[in-house]
């Protein structure tokens, strides 16, 4: 859930007592990546997700959600960067939830998913596979091939189209154009806003 405006000043319903108050700031080492690039960290063996934090890391978390064996947090800031962390080319990135891993330098990706291919493996089939490197990819960049952009039912002229933000599954960030998709893809996007901003009742569920 990124830290802005938004954001709730009270808890949800579903937020339990745990070891956190809601909006607590806590200092999280970040030990691992999980499969959907979020950093996990345990504070006092209780774990902890933060979006946007890298492994190695120490990181000052602000706590949004409690469950009943681990948190979610934003990441208020980076007390110990990795030597990995790069800027991300994408001003969006840790707001916009559609894609995880521009924060962290290429070849150190490549890496992590190596080591998430072993770690399925071994955690549903107990087996211990050497998995090869992988491959990269000539472009970093302006390679995606598939994009798929959301709104929700325009309550005003200037509605955002775009993508979940991260952590949610209802509010839309405003998303003019993705770096990580083709020149094809972004031309036709841009077409498509022009259309939907124009008559946005003949789309369905945005």
């Amino acid at each position: 859930m990124p830290a802005d405006d938004s954001v709730p000043s009270r808890p949800s319903p579903k937020f339990r007592d745990g070891p956190f108050t809601y909006h607590q700031e806590v200092e999280v080492e970040i030990a691992t990546l999980t499969n959907l690039g979020d950093g996990l960290g345990r504070v006092n063996g209780w774990v902890v997700f933060v979006t946007g934090a890298l492994p190695g890391e120490k990181v000052i978390v602000k706590i949004w959600h409690n469950a009943a064996n681990f948190s979610r947090g934003d990441l208020v800031r980076v007390l110990v960067p990795s030597p990995n962390r790069v800027q991300p080319r994408c001003e969006l990135f840790g707001e916009c939830g559609g894609c995880q891993y521009q924060n962290m330098d290429y070849a150190a990706q490549l890496e992590w998913k190596r080591k998430q291919v072993a770690e399925v493996y071994e955690r549903l089939g107990g087996l211990k596979i050497e998995i090869e490197p992988t491959y990269p990819s000539p472009k970093q960049y302006g390679y995606r091939s598939k994009i798929t952009p959301h709104f929700l039912t325009p309550r005003r002229q200037d509605f955002p189209i775009g993508f979940l933000a991260a952590g949610t599954t209802r509010r839309v960030v405003d998303v003019p154009k993705c770096p990580l998709a083709t020149e094809a893809i972004n031309a036709a996007y841009a077409r498509a806003r022009k259309e939907i901003y124009r008559a946005p009742g003949a789309f369905e569920r945005g």
